[in-house]
């Protein structure tokens, strides 16, 4: 593998061809995120979580967390549409079947919040595990 942080790329343009009206962006996490009054909406990736397992032999099993943040300006008219369309479009999704295992949804550490700008903010976290080779 020669990018460990592959996955982020994959689920960017897997979520543009899947929505193509939204804008689909990256990021290093929440706080880099800048609002404006022109992002929602916006679907912000970045890696939540990244969990290392034991060395097996030259491998080792990682288990990363994605977060797919839907951010929307009404939440009662927005946000239920986007949130059922990025999670039809990312679970069960497997982004390189020579590599990662299916994308599946779970809990997040963030929460659902909002801004007094009145921008809400939704995350949606998605795990998925590869086989790191420790030596080549």
């Amino acid at each position: 593998m020669q990018n460990y942080l592959q996955v982020e790329g994959l689920i960017v343009q897997r979520l543009k061809d899947q929505l193509e009206e939204i804008r689909v962006l990256s990021s290093w996490g929440m706080p880099v995120i800048h609002e404006e009054a022109e992002l929602p909406p916006t679907v912000i990736i970045f890696l939540e979580e990244d969990k290392p397992g034991p060395i097996q032999g030259n491998q080792q099993k990682v288990e990363q967390t994605w977060l797919c943040l839907v951010v929307v300006r009404d939440s009662e008219s927005d946000a239920g549409a986007l949130i059922s369309r990025v999670i039809t479009a990312v679970v069960g999704w497997t982004p390189d079947r020579t590599l990662f295992k299916p994308l599946q949804r779970t809990a997040s550490a963030y929460s659902p919040d909002y801004s007094p700008n009145g921008i809400f903010y939704f995350p949606l976290a998605f795990e998925t595990s590869f086989l790191f080779k420790t030596t080549e």
